[in-house]
């Protein structure tokens, strides 16, 4: 009678198991992050030469919320290779003024809101002394922007505190690439 008992528990116990296991589910959505963008904009800051300061406002292409961050680096140069290198703003540039045998400073910095980003070149002379020549570019006509766009996991966060470490640099552009996961993520041209 304990065989039986066994066996019928034994078989019971395989029916219940095997019942257990229903049909697969439908596959999910591939991993990654989602909420990242990567748009590239080629933007002038020669609209008055005579100024030290010339900005452009920009409305973003895609939805912000209020815990999104919103990156912006500059096209530096190339390497040897042809690969852009990419700048974190602010972003600094030195030009020898010839009258003044001084060098003067052009800065890029940037703002951002909800609605849309500012990107403003401020100098310590005017923008003309930045505007380059016939084999040189210069620093404020056709610039090339890179602005990334990660989204916030909680966009409203009460109790955060957000205390800055002054010794800490801006990430590189690969380093946010890498540390926000965004190594596939397409450079949409605007």
């Amino acid at each position: 009678m304990k065989k039986l008992m066994l066996l019928c528990a034994v078989v019971l116990g395989s029916l219940f198991t095997v019942s257990c296991e229903g049909p697969r589910g439908p596959e999910g959505p591939p991993g990654g992050n989602e909420f990242a963008n990567v748009f590239e904009y080629h933007l002038n800051f020669n609209q008055n030469l005579n100024s030290n300061i010339a900005s452009q406002i920009v409305k973003h292409p895609t939805k912000v919320y209020l815990g999104d961050a919103v990156f912006i680096y500059v096209l530096e140069k190339t390497d040897k290779n042809g690969d852009p290198i990419w700048s974190p703003l602010p972003m600094r540039y030195f030009v020898e003024n010839t009258t003044t045998q001084q060098d003067e400073e052009l800065e890029y910095i940037y703002n951002f809101g909800l609605q849309d980003f500012e990107i403003v070149a401020r100098a310590t002379a005017p923008l003309g002394l930045f505007n380059g020549d016939k084999n040189n570019p210069g620093y404020v006509t056709d610039m090339v922007f890179r602005v990334v766009y990660v989204g916030g996991k909680d966009p409203i966060q009460k109790k955060a505190s957000a205390q800055a470490n002054k010794e800490e640099t801006p990430l590189s552009y690969d380093e946010l690439l890498l540390k926000y996961n965004l190594t596939n993520s397409p450079v949409k041209k605007m």
